[in-house]
């Protein structure tokens, strides 16, 4: 299924990568979604939000050096199809994650990709894509990975930071996004103590804006994220 919204879980990505003194590139990987099925319209739609959000996000947390950008901006390129073209995979989905990378090595000079794994898992990750890549190419890249994101559900702790199956299920990266209400209702639903994992990453996310921007405002956890939230979406 396609993702229902931006969980603010994809900070942990953002936050970490703007620690490092170097040119930043998001890729929304639009085309990817369509080689897998998808509806080409509810792809566009859904790429163009998130690039919206995070363009967004990043201007109002006054970061520079940075650029969202979608697959279907890029893979229709001479350079892009020369690398496409090289690339040994039983997937045309794996083929373009290949070559998603060694594009920006080659445009622009990108050497280190942050991601994120999930330990013990051989494929619902990034390490799996990444370990191909220096089977085909060698060390043209270095990776750094942060943590899996989280939900509310007990049954299903660990999820990507950049995707959400059930929006009730997480704090979303959306305008008018109500964190205190969205962690009682999830309190009343699962039970305080099968929130609190969630709870624990959303402390992490905050103490890292708080490293890398700001002391976020507030006094509850719920008080402090709601400031980011509105910061990133104002």
């Amino acid at each position: 299924m396609l993702s229902t919204g931006l969980p603010v879980d994809v900070l942990s990505m953002i936050l970490t990568s703007e620690q490092i003194d170097a040119e930043k590139h998001i890729l929304i990987a639009d085309t990817h979604a369509i080689t897998n099925g998808f509806d080409a319209y509810s792809v566009v739609r859904l790429a163009g939000q998130y690039q919206e959000t995070l363009q967004r996000a990043i201007e109002n947390m006054s970061f520079s050096r940075w650029q969202v950008v979608r697959a279907s901006e890029i893979d229709q390129s001479q350079a892009y199809m020369d690398i496409l073209r090289t690339i040994e995979a039983s997937h045309d989905y794996i083929k373009r994650e290949l070559a998603d990378m060694h594009w920006f090595n080659h445009e622009h000079g990108v050497n280190l990709k942050v991601g994120w794994a999930l330990n013990g898992s051989k494929n619902s990750d990034e390490t799996a894509f990444d370990a191909e890549f220096q089977r085909q190419f060698g060390e043209l890249l270095s990776f750094i990975y942060v943590v899996p994101g989280r939900t509310f559900d007990p049954k299903r702790l660990r999820s990507a930071p950049y995707f959400c199956t059930n929006p009730e299920e997480r704090i979303l990266l959306n305008a008018g996004e109500n964190v205190a209400n969205k962690i009682a209702s999830a309190q009343e639903r699962f039970g305080e103590q099968a929130t609190r994992p969630y709870e624990k990453f959303l402390s992490l996310i905050i103490r890292t804006y708080n490293k890398t921007i700001e002391p976020a405002e507030g006094e509850s956890l719920a008080e402090r994220l709601q400031y980011i939230i509105d910061r990133c979406t104002k």
